[in-house]
């Protein structure tokens, strides 16, 4: 068999997939445990939270990284993240249909609002 290895510059910034075909975050690092002969690859996951997966829990690594059945989410280091007042970063990007300005995501409504138009799109 044909030894197969990879950089840490290649792992970091894959996709990882678990093993039910479905996306589960990004590699953000790699990390080893002191006194053991064990690694493991750092992945922010889509929530934002920060969780180690071992090694022997990495099925292949190509041009993304495919986790081994269905891993275990035990999050080790929570992501600070700052709460919210509007949409996600898209909102700089999300024009009314009408005038072609700006929206505003209204969180309590969870409604885009065109300020020109005065109305919800």
């Amino acid at each position: 068999m044909e030894r197969k290895t990879i950089t840490k510059e290649k792992v970091v910034g894959m996709q990882v997939i678990d093993g039910d075909a479905r996306l589960i975050g990004v590699v953000k690092d790699v990390s080893f445990a002191v006194g053991e002969s064990r690694m493991y690859l750092v992945v922010e996951l889509k929530d934002g939270k920060i969780q180690e997966f071992p090694w022997e829990d990495i099925q292949a690594a190509g041009d993304f990284v495919l986790l081994r059945a269905k891993p275990k989410f035990e999050t080790l280091t929570p992501t600070p993240t700052a709460a919210p007042t509007q949409a996600p970063a898209a909102q700089a990007q999300t024009l009314c249909p009408t005038c072609g300005k700006p929206l505003t995501y209204i969180q309590q409504y969870k409604r885009w609002y065109c300020y020109n138009e005065q109305k919800y799109v």
